[in-house]
């Protein structure tokens, strides 16, 4: 899915699945693909699962106007008239969060497996974070099996690494690589209490 298009901000959205109802968000998200495909101001769009009944949308824009756009569009609209059914206290205000893209690196591929890293600068540290998530993007080249790579700032504080793979193979050998060990050398000083349980294995349902 290698592209030109410079992707400035996103959404990232997690919801969990009523007890029975996993394979309905599952086919939702199915579902999602054709829709986002007549959008053509979104420019990314990943629809994932975490793990047996939590799940996940990820989506970039090039500028707040395509952002709006979707917000309004068919597939934000199934999701809301599907929640109260389908989802676990589901918040449009908390659960869907507004997300800038700090740095991006694509490459083609089919996209399957992926991983989603949630971590909290320490007091003082979000310029420092900031900076070594931009660095972490040069090194992200080296990783022929990692397709595309998104390092996300969803508050002041709070910061995201989204990435996906074509395998586990691919998913391996970026947990193995540069920037995942330069990720756990840098926690103790940047991040405030991170944990290697902070990176997350998730499963690529759909994407654009």
């Amino acid at each position: 899915m290698k592209h030109a298009k410079k992707e400035t901000i996103g959404l990232l959205v997690t919801m969990k699945a009523k007890a029975g109802k996993e394979q309905e968000v599952k086919n939702f998200l199915f579902s999602g693909l054709p829709l986002v495909l007549q959008e053509p101001k979104t420019v990314s769009w990943f629809g994932f699962q975490i793990d047996d009944n939590t799940f996940g949308i990820f989506d970039t824009f090039e500028l707040e106007e395509g952002r709006k756009t979707h917000l309004k569009g068919e597939v934000a609209k199934a999701l809301l008239s599907n929640a109260e059914h389908l989802l676990e206290n589901f918040d449009a205000n908390v659960s869907i969060e507004f997300v800038n893209v700090i740095a991006s690196n694509h490459k083609y591929g089919t996209q399957t497996n992926g991983l989603l890293v949630i971590m909290n600068a320490k007091a003082g540290k979000s310029e420092a974070v900031e900076q070594f998530l931009k660095a972490g993007r040069q090194l992200i080249d080296d990783e022929p099996e990692t397709l595309s790579w998104y390092a996300i700032k969803i508050d002041d504080t709070t910061y995201g690494i989204f990435d996906t793979f074509n395998d586990n193979h691919g998913r391996d050998a970026h947990l193995n690589g540069k920037v995942a060990a330069a990720l756990l050398e840098n926690a103790p000083v940047l991040l405030h209490d991170f944990k290697a349980t902070a990176i997350q294995k998730i499963d690529i349902l759909a994407c654009k």
